[in-house]
């Protein structure tokens, strides 16, 4: 039985994130005694403390107390701590359990469960499988790592809504009990090396979302991802493989699978990718600015990622580039940005190995701020060209996330609309 009984349960929350507040929040409301420590003091913190303390949950910024700490039976961790840190190194040493939210999440839940993970396309096949779901008329809500926390919808999800679940590789490594009923691996790519080690360990903590799967379950593995198909030989559950070759998006392949263990017919599936305008800040094409067209992909954090836009993107385009390295090799992107980048222009903490992969193929301009970048790349756009953004990169060396990081691209552009004014040399 997966149910906990969370009544007086001491229950320590690491991270004062969406998922950190949501469990704190959740864990309160069952009854547990929660305590939550997160090592920033930042001031968009505050907003955090405030509602923890509005709900009367003991918290702690600016340091991890291990005097504290120490006492408690159970830590909820943040998907932002990695193992190397001193914290979660004793914690392990005392054999303290450490779950991931959506492991508690799971515990708590009476809804059966999609969860999607892979390297690149989580955030958009999840909202499609909903979607999917839902024109199929059966009831479905998307959460995750797709921005609003599993826990976090808990309380409002019955045993007769599927809860389709974005799900992380850091997630990932804290499961215990989380089963779900369909697990979807869309691909696997080098990414997060720096927190992971190696491609190796982020595989194999990627396969732990089929970690507790049995017969009665469904596995399903990209056919034409050579290092994904290979392990998926030693599964438990019942494995189905789709392949999207022949489909706008490859990943597209996984939605007709699902759609098919639920008997919703092609033609409905069709008909919600035709109809689908895409995500905020994926290859979001935010308009023109003295006719120059303007792509807001900053969701693109990993290499991959920036190679699924290049493809898309016109020839002759300016690229914005740059954060905070996740690992991987920029030189494997050295074909397409020979044959569709005419300038690119960089920021962030990873300026010089870009710089060092295709430094030979194009100018490149380096920048300190985004809006540095932005006006360098206006300077060499002409009429009808593209500027694409997409950084490759993590965003946490300039940005909040990858969110505040595409709100400030777009802020720029507006600002700039009401402020420019079309020339006759433009």
């Amino acid at each position: 039985m997966k149910q906990i009984q969370l009544e007086g349960k001491k229950v320590c929350v690491l991270g004062a994130g969406e998922t950190g507040v949501q469990s704190a929040l959740f864990l309160k409301s069952r009854g547990a005694s929660v305590f939550l420590s997160e090592l920033k003091q930042s001031r968009d913190m505050q907003e955090a403390k405030k509602q923890l303390e509005g709900a009367g949950i003991a918290c702690e910024f600016g340091e991890h107390d291990w005097e504290e700490i120490r006492h408690y039976e159970l830590v909820i961790i943040s998907p932002g701590i990695p193992p190397s840190v001193p914290i979660y190194q004793k914690i392990a040493r005392a054999g303290i359990p450490m779950w991931s939210e959506i492991e508690l999440a799971y515990r708590a839940s009476e809804s059966p469960i999609i969860a999607v993970t892979g390297s690149n396309g989580k955030t958009t096949v999840t909202t499609l499988i909903r979607d999917v779901l839902r024109a199929g008329g059966r009831s479905a809500e998307s959460c995750g790592n797709i921005g609003n926390s599993f826990v976090r919808e808990v309380e409002k999800l019955g045993p007769e809504t599927i809860a389709v679940v974005e799900v992380s590789s850091f997630q990932l490594v804290h499961i215990d009990q989380f089963t779900p009923h369909i697990a979807v691996l869309l691909n696997l790519s080098p990414n997060h090396l720096d927190w992971h080690g190696s491609f190796d360990r982020y595989a194999e903590m990627k396969f732990r979302i089929f970690k507790n799967q049995t017969k009665a379950n469904y596995a399903l593995i990209n056919q034409s991802d050579s290092e994904s198909a290979q392990r998926s030989k030693e599964l438990n559950a019942q494995v189905v493989y789709f392949d999207g070759q022949d489909l706008e998006n490859p990943n597209y392949g996984a939605i007709y699978k699902v759609a098919e263990l639920y008997g919703i017919d092609s033609n409905i599936v069709r008909s919600v990718l035709e109809n689908f305008s895409g995500l905020e800040h994926r290859y979001e094409d935010v308009g023109n600015v003295l006719d120059v067209r303007y792509i807001n992909d900053s969701k693109s954090t990993t290499i991959a990622s920036l190679s699924w836009a290049l493809e898309r993107v016109p020839a002759q385009a300016v690229l914005v580039a740059g954060g905070r390295h996740k690992g991987g090799n920029f030189k494997t992107l050295r074909d397409l940005v020979k044959r569709k980048v005419k300038f690119l222009i960089l920021i962030g903490e990873a300026k010089k190995e870009i710089e060092a992969a295709f430094g030979d193929l194009v100018s490149i301009y380096s920048a300190d701020t985004l809006e540095e970048a932005l006006r360098a790349a206006r300077s060499v756009s002409r009429s009808g060209d593209t500027v694409l953004f997409s950084p490759a990169c993590a965003s946490f060396d300039m940005f909040r996330d990858y969110q505040d990081r595409g709100e400030q691209f777009k802020r720029i552009l507006s600002t700039w609309r009401d402020t420019l004014v079309p020339t006759s040399s433009q």
